[in-house]
């Protein structure tokens, strides 16, 4: 999906009062310089460890944001912990068993894991700039897969920055599984004088706040659109590094690895470890070091890129004064997923946590039915998605407008007519209507094992049931059979139906022969 380009950027900034900012990019022997009208913002050191990463980071006020250690030691309120930290970098424990995110900290299972840098396709200086590395990722020596890394770097008012970090990982001759584990991602660490607390829980000045509300050690796991670390740099003033996860990403909204001693990190490989609280983990040894982690043992957040194929993430980084709200986070990353094509992406990852209230609030006023042609399509997703949100809030009359209007120019998708007809039956009370519309689901879908026709021929016979149609709400089911080869959710169903139709026709044995029927699925299941 495409990215907001650079070029409108540059035009926004037209209103900022910083348009005489130059970004000059130069590789030297062992890194890529990044800096700001002749000031150092960054460097990309890429031969120094064993994997690159940006160090130093300079902040808006002119200090370090992101942690000295390991690079350098002894530094006056820092802790001495995780030296793979380093600043801000993208990595992973558990690439088909290598753990590239301690790296060269220490070998692990007897295995050694290295990023070293390919080659560098371009580097741009100007009113923007932008550096694309190429990695390796080297597993006991051997290729495990290619990294194109973009950075992109847009200056702001008053010294703040946007930063673009873009990943896309390839797969070479072989599967790359990325294991479910909390250790990766995008990582930064922030400076010792931002963080909430150390980690033996002496209080510090920082916060760290995400999109949903959750503060500090809540914000640990929590899925969310961006999170926003800020705090006091040396100079005493408040700054913050916001980390924006972009909709087209694996798994939008992210899980966070958010750490109140000073970690940030957007982790999209990681599901099971994250349930739960954080202290669940520090008694457990994590694989493939141990076997007593119920997160590791089950596998169900591993996520493979098959051979020759590749995925790409989209994150921004944004370096700002003050806290969240006076820097005004939440709309600089309503610019960053402003582009039409992603709405429907945020929407549904808000309807799918039931988030309904919030994601009327956002897109309530949204005109999905003036959106241009070429975007009909996304626009009729999107009215559904608030369609159908409206229709978990129980008001059945603006989700009747906007399913409606969804349907109208996709007549044959046989989703939104389910929608529809379900809003008629749940809210509206018009089984007129609901029953039309659910016949012509049925009429769309044909007779298949799909999920649509199965709820809709369940909705029909229990309207008719009520009814007291008896007859035409068996002659709804008889398409079904013997039931066999559906789904025994379905079938359980599609057994209660048949009851309730024999007991309003006071055929007891027959209704009860079909509960028993469902309930010994059930109970075996």
């Amino acid at each position: 999906m495409k990215i907001a380009s650079i070029s409108a950027v540059v035009v926004a900034l037209a209103f900022s009062g910083r348009l005489s900012a130059e970004v000059s990019i130069a590789e030297l022997d062992d890194l890529i310089q990044v800096k700001i009208d002749r000031q150092i913002f960054t460097e990309w050191r890429h031969k120094e460890w064993a994997a690159p990463y940006l160090y130093p980071v300079i902040g808006p006020n002119g200090e370090d944001v992101t942690r000295h250690y390991p690079m350098k030691e002894g530094m006056p309120g820092e802790d001495s912990d995780h030296p793979h930290h380093r600043s801000i970098r993208f990595s992973h424990s558990d690439v088909n068993g290598f753990n590239f995110w301690w790296a060269a900290s220490k070998e692990w299972a007897g295995h050694t894991a290295a990023v070293r840098l390919e080659k560098i396709e371009r580097i741009t200086s100007g009113k923007t700039g932008e550096v694309i590395p190429w990695n390796q990722w080297l597993g006991d020596g051997k290729l495990v897969l290619r990294e194109k890394v973009r950075l992109a770097f847009i200056p702001l008012a008053k010294c703040q920055l946007l930063m673009d970090y873009d990943i896309n990982l390839q797969a070479a001759d072989a599967p790359v599984v990325f294991g479910d584990k909390r250790d990766g991602g995008l990582l930064v660490r922030v400076a010792g004088t931002m963080k909430v607390e150390s980690e033996k829980g002496a209080k510090g000045d920082g916060t760290i706040l995400n999109s949903r509300g959750d503060r500090n050690a809540d914000a640990w796991g929590k899925r969310a659109e961006w999170t926003d670390y800020f705090g006091p740099d040396a100079s005493g003033r408040t700054v913050g590094i916001a980390m924006f996860d972009h909709p087209a990403n694996l798994r939008f909204p992210t899980h966070w690895h958010a750490r109140t001693y000073g970690l940030m990190t957007a982790n999209r490989f990681g599901t099971d470890h994250f349930k739960g609280n954080y202290n669940d983990h520090k008694t457990l040894l994590c694989r493939p070091h141990g076997t007593n982690c119920p997160a590791c043992t089950s596998h169900s957040g591993d996520y493979t890129i098959p051979a020759g194929k590749s995925i790409t993430l989209h994150h921004r980084l944004y370096f700002h004064h003050g806290d969240s709200q006076s820097a005004k986070v939440a709309e600089q990353y309503r610019d960053y997923t402003a582009d039409k094509k992603l709405i429907p992406l945020r929407m549904r990852a808000l309807q799918q946590d039931r988030r309904w209230k919030e994601l009327i609030e956002q897109f309530g006023q949204e005109d999905f039915a003036g959106w241009p042609a070429e975007l009909t399509v996304k626009a009729s997703e999107a009215l559904h998605v608030r369609g159908q949100t409206y229709s978990f809030l129980k008001d059945g009359q603006h989700a009747e407008t906007d399913l409606k209007a969804a349907w109208k120019p996709a007549p044959r998708n046989e989703v939104f007519c389910l929608t529809l007809a379900d809003n008629y039956a749940n809210n509206l009370n018009d089984d007129t209507r609901a029953l039309t519309a659910y016949r012509q689901t049925l009429a769309i879908t044909g007779k298949t094992n799909a999920w649509q026709p199965m709820p809709a021929t369940v909705a029909i016979t229990r309207i008719l049931t009520d009814q007291v149609l008896t007859d035409e709400a068996l002659e709804a089911l008889k398409p079904w059979g013997t039931l066999e080869g559906m789904a025994l959710i379905w079938r359980i169903k599609m057994l209660r139906a048949y009851g309730h139709i024999y007991a309003a026709q006071g055929k007891e044995q027959e209704s009860l022969a079909k509960f028993r029927e469902a309930l010994e699925i059930e109970t075996q299941q």
